[in-house]
């Protein structure tokens, strides 16, 4: 995928979100991203891998866990900072970026 065209798609779903490098791959920041989230809205930084991370094909990282949701959440240490991710895997790295975060985000639903 172009990483390019993924970011332009990924600023008209959140204009705040900006792409960094980690490990010399793209990964994409949603700074302030509001969801859903076991029906109340959430507002909290996200972090993107459209890539494999960790042993999954890729992630989203959140910067807290959500209670009640998502499943074995783990600590990470990814883009210079500590990162929350539950256990879901499956979301395929051939997805364009938007469908993937949306596939991450159901983990949380």
């Amino acid at each position: 995928m172009d990483a390019a065209t993924e970011m332009q798609r990924m600023q008209a779903l959140h204009d705040k979100a900006v792409l960094l490098q980690e490990g010399g791959q793209p990964a994409v920041l949603l700074p302030e991203f509001r969801f859903k989230a076991a029906g109340r809205d959430e507002t909290m930084n996200l972090l993107l891998v459209p890539q494999a991370h960790s042993g999954y094909a890729t992630r989203l990282f959140f910067e807290r866990q959500i209670g009640g949701r998502g499943n074995n959440w783990a600590q990470h240490y990814v883009a210079g900072k500590s990162w929350w991710a539950p256990s879901w895997k499956d979301v395929a790295a051939t997805l364009s970026w938007t469908a993937m975060l949306c596939a991450h985000l159901r983990a949380v639903a």
